[in-house]
């Protein structure tokens, strides 16, 4: 049985280093003298299944019967906002795959701000140098704006997230931006 030590020091949080602390705690004291009685995976998944007849049980719905009005797919989840005076990627990279999504409709969603009400923030959806969606605002408070909808590529494509200010003297700030798909 091996031993486990986490590197503690790196983290500020007095909660986090609790969790962290008890996690190790589970993992240097994790023995088969734990389990008094074993239960076999056999037992417990059906033969060629990933649901099992003892304590799994099916209840798989079909995505189609969920009637989810729309599916939010993040592609920028940035834990400060990211800020710029020109133009910075993002990042959001995704790889869109046309077969893996037929039909439905496509939103590109930004949260945004910027800095002065006289200047404008912009958040682009991109594949490569082209512009698939693009959202503005002028709000100096973050303001969520959702594109009309968007054409997708119709072969697989890399998708990126790109920020911009209309002038160095406005900072454009994203927090999150996401791809909304209603099936």
């Amino acid at each position: 049985m091996g031993h486990v030590e986490l590197p503690l020091l790196w983290v500020k949080s007095p909660e986090m280093q609790q969790i962290l602390l008890t996690l190790q705690d589970a993992l240097n004291k994790l023995s088969e003298d734990n389990f008094p009685n074993p239960l076999s995976a056999d037992n417990i998944l059906a033969a060629n299944s990933l649901t099992g007849s003892l304590v799994l049980k099916d209840y798989s719905t079909p995505l189609k019967k969920l009637a989810w009005r729309e599916w939010p797919i993040e592609l920028v989840l940035a834990p400060q906002p990211v800020a710029t005076t020109s133009s910075l990627d993002c990042g959001g990279f995704w790889v869109f795959d046309p077969a893996k999504y037929p039909g439905g409709t496509w939103y590109f969603e930004a949260a945004i701000r910027i800095s002065n009400a006289s200047y404008i923030a912009t958040a682009q959806l991109k594949s490569g140098a082209n512009v698939l969606a693009s959202v503005t605002t002028r709000n100096t408070n973050y303001t969520v704006v959702r594109s009309g909808a968007v054409t997708m590529p119709t072969a697989q494509a890399v998708l990126t997230v790109t920020l911009a200010s209309n002038n160095r003297a406005g900072t454009a700030y994203l927090w999150t931006a996401r791809m909304i798909y209603v099936p």
